[in-house]
């Protein structure tokens, strides 16, 4: 039977979170296992229920359990976009700069695109195209176009046919996604914007791992450049 240890009082909800995610990380508590009951945990961690609950609250936001009504709270199979959810609170509570996404998305979005390059199928670059059209379409409709775009770099992630860009570049995408919809680009910005799309999939389409990495790289350093001039521009006028 698993034995849990009791935790002193100060920040008494995380170290029972923490205790109890190491548990499941190392398997001791497996994928599928039913957890004692409230009361049952509350006085093995030597804590008031209320406490515990808020323990298993957190355990719940990370993904590593769930709660079945009237039966208890069961080990959860992690889900992909439990990380991804991790990572978009962090960046959206610490109140993380637009560059400093822009510069993650640098390291890992260049990569991504030449494994999509190298693993790309017509099915995929036919996505591409179709989101282009679209662009070409409705550029200068501020909604739309920041919906196809985010579109545009998920089908990326996704055509690396690994598990972790996707989940890593989601909620990056997804912040800058909510960052051009509140604040466009010019227009002339954005058409120049379509033109480096444009290049990054005939890149992807010729399996040209290289061209397509060149391509994503000055794609997304144009627009760092951008919020890295208005970040020294802000820090001047104050």
């Amino acid at each position: 039977m698993v034995k849990f240890v009791q935790m002193t009082r100060s920040n008494l909800s995380e170290k029972i979170a923490e205790q109890m995610e190491n548990m499941i990380l190392t398997q001791e508590l497996k994928v599928g296992d039913r957890l004692p009951g409230e009361i049952e945990l509350a006085e093995q961690f030597g804590s008031s229920r209320n406490i515990l609950r808020e323990a298993l609250n957190m355990l719940k936001e990370r993904g590593l359990i769930e709660v079945k009504p009237g039966s208890g709270a069961y080990v959860a199979q992690p889900s992909p976009f439990a990380l991804g959810d991790m990572v978009h609170r962090m960046v959206t509570l610490g109140s993380v700069p637009p560059y400093e996404i822009y510069e993650v998305r640098m390291a890992l979005e260049v990569r991504a695109c030449g494994l999509a390059a190298v693993n790309s199928d017509r099915e995929g670059v036919d996505k591409l195209h179709a989101l282009i059209k679209k662009m070409e379409k409705d550029y200068a409709d501020n909604r739309l176009w920041a919906q196809y775009e985010f579109k545009f770099h998920i089908q990326i992630a996704e055509m690396t046919r690994t598990n972790m860009f996707p989940i890593f570049l989601r909620p990056l995408i997804n912040l800058v996604f909510n960052i051009t919809k509140e604040n466009p680009r010019p227009m002339d910005a954005r058409i120049s914007g379509l033109d480096a799309h444009k290049k990054i999939v005939d890149a992807i389409a010729s399996k040209n791992r290289s061209s397509a990495e060149k391509a994503m790289a000055e794609h997304l350093q144009g627009f760092l450049n951008d919020l890295l001039k208005e970040k020294e521009e802000l820090e001047q006028n104050l």
